[in-house]
């Protein structure tokens, strides 16, 4: 992980306030990041602090998808790149991840699923596709990622 990434929420909003507020208030402790769309937001946890609420968490994400007025996701955060990758789209079978740096520099990600899983892997409008892109470029110093 790059020593400059900007890790977790900036708190610069009053919607970012709300929405780290109530996820907050419901589950009993804050979210490392989150994601939001128009229709779905996805919430970053600690996989410790997710076994505090594994009895309830059906209630939690039900709760937060009635206050925020959208799909809520929970998605383990892990420092293994390969584990967060698999975290980030289950529950697609992630088959391989090939690691390719560009002639920029940049590093681009090409990750394998099975034909069949495709749809599960990309999310309605490729949600979890732009999701992916967005928490690995911020934590990982990823610039792109492809399925394949």
């Amino acid at each position: 992980m790059p020593k400059n990434a900007q890790r977790g929420i900036k708190l610069d909003d009053p919607r970012k306030i709300f929405i780290f507020t109530v996820f907050t208030a419901l589950a009993g402790f804050a979210p490392l990041d989150y994601y939001e769309t128009d229709t779905n937001i996805t919430f970053l946890i600690r996989p410790v602090e997710a076994r505090k609420i594994i009895d309830s968490i059906v209630n939690i994400t039900r709760n937060l998808s009635s206050q925020l007025n959208k799909t809520v996701d929970l998605v383990f955060f892990s420092e293994n790149m390969e584990v967060f990758i698999k975290n980030l789209f289950r529950p697609a079978t992630v088959e391989n991840i090939i690691k390719r740096k560009t002639n920029k520099g940049t590093i681009v990600l090409y990750i394998k699923v099975p034909p069949w899983d495709r749809g599960k892997a990309l999310g309605r409008q490729s949600f979890k596709l732009y999701r992916a892109r967005h928490f690995l470029s911020k934590y990982f110093d990823i610039e792109w990622v492809k399925i394949i």
